[in-house]
């Protein structure tokens, strides 16, 4: 007798929205749904233009409706495929009343943390939240109905959005070292780890290598954003949202541009106005001659062909960290040279490409330190030396892939499930990244 697959409910960003968390997930649909039979949620108004774009995947697509109409399923595990992003606000009251697997993209939630506050979906909770912690809460933070108007700090939102996340989880998923001290230190006093019944795994982000394009089609994506050939061409990759130290990139570009001829800032995402205004700042900084460019959104594939032709890669964000992020590898991939900060700098992540910068006053003297270094390397930079790196950075990352690192995934999702089941014993700590 074929015993039935389990029933899998993921909530989770989709394509074709515009969130790294949808392209993340895409990547292990088809491989989860050889294990589990996966029904994809997502919000209503998402859900004909996610059916249509992942159709070829072997999976069903429901609204939030559909799943409450099929609950109580206590046969089914649920999968929450979280970030600090506005995309995920609706996975929140689910993920207290359906509790399940959690995967955490980024532990330090401020901006989901604010988004649920602006959207009063727990603001009138807040007030209860620090009590029921224990923490004193000063007046001047406080409604007349007790509700907050204002947080007493980042580190409060952080550590009690995390506490709630994880309470409510059967299994925590996070991908560094770095990222599980920051979790275990928000959390401190819940039970995490298969020994106290709730699994932890650690799972690097995957990392795809570039797919093979035409020349044609390279020369087409460069001449679409003004790369000259001979340029020097520092990039900013990915959505240019406020914690991107924008401001840090321009300001330090701004010093040495002088002294880099030839050199080309390109801001390649799409910009967020209401998080930083870029463009504004680029023109009032620029308001004649060569200036920065930003690109406006980007296509997977353009963003590939940039981050290989970059010769100087930005990939820096401060005070969320994003060392989750896919980007810092992939940018490695290039071959050229790449700055990140050195607070969650995906520390496990090894490269001689790879250089940190300190977040603060040091920042925009170590980013001009850091450009002028890439700018004399480039110089004396040969095609044979670049395709070397890329090729000795494709070994280095080549267990990476979506297929070699799932397996990790599918053990602690049945790990997870194991846990809550009548009369499942706990294991003893299990050895390697998942415990």
């Amino acid at each position: 007798m074929v015993r039935a697959r389990r029933r899998l409910y993921v909530f989770s960003p989709l394509p074709p929205q515009r969130n790294g968390l949808a392209d993340y997930l895409v990547e292990y649909l088809g491989l989860l749904a050889q294990d589990f039979e996966v029904l994809a949620v997502t919000q209503a108004r998402h859900l004909l233009d996610s059916q249509q774009a992942l159709t070829s995947l072997p999976i069903t697509l429901i609204s939030e409706s559909q799943f409450l109409a099929r609950q109580p399923d206590p046969a089914a595990q649920t999968l929450f495929n979280l970030g600090n992003n506005g995309d995920c606000v609706y996975m929140l009251d689910h993920l207290r009343a359906f509790p399940g697997a959690v995967i955490v993209h980024d532990v330090s939630l401020f901006y989901l943390h604010q988004l649920a506050l602006q959207r009063a979906w727990a603001n009138s909770l807040f007030g209860h939240w620090l009590a029921e912690e224990g923490h004193a809460i000063p007046g001047e933070f406080l409604h007349r109905d007790g509700a907050l108007h204002s947080t007493p700090g980042m580190l409060y939102q952080e550590c009690l959005m995390l506490r709630r996340v994880v309470g409510a989880g059967q299994g925590v998923m996070v991908h560094t070292r770095y990222a599980e001290r920051r979790l275990r230190g928000a959390v401190h006093g819940l039970p995490l780890g298969a020994e106290q019944g709730r699994p932890l795994l650690r799972m690097p982000h995957f990392v795809l290598p570039p797919p093979a394009l035409a020349v044609d089609r390279r020369a087409e994506v460069l001449a679409k954003f003004s790369v000259s050939p001979d340029a020097f061409l520092m990039l900013v990759p990915g959505f240019l949202t406020g914690n991107k130290m924008l401001y840090e990139v321009l300001a330090a570009f701004r010093q040495v541009q002088a002294q880099c001829p030839g050199s080309q800032l390109l801001l390649a995402g799409e910009e967020r106005a209401d998080e930083y205004p870029v463009s504004q700042r680029i023109a009032g900084w620029w308001p004649e001659g060569d200036r920065p460019e930003v690109s406006g959104y980007l296509e997977a594939d353009e963003l590939d062909v940039l981050l290989g032709r970059a010769d100087l890669s930005f990939v820096l964000r401060y005070p969320t960290y994003g060392e989750s992020s896919g980007i810092l590898p992939r940018a490695a991939l290039g071959g050229g040279q790449v700055l990140t900060v050195d607070i969650g700098a995906y520390p496990e992540f090894q490269s001689p490409q790879v250089r940190t910068v300190p977040v603060g006053s040091p920042c925009v003297p170590a980013l001009v330190e850091g450009i002028l270094r890439a700018y004399r390397m480039w110089q004396q930079d040969s095609p044979a030396a670049r395709a070397s790196r890329q090729a000795d950075e494709a070994l280095r990352q080549q267990a990476l892939t979506p297929a070699l690192l799932y397996p990790g995934l599918r053990d602690w999702l049945h790990e997870s499930w194991r846990l809550t089941q009548p009369g499942e014993a706990v294991r003893s700590p299990t050895v390697g990244v998942a415990s």
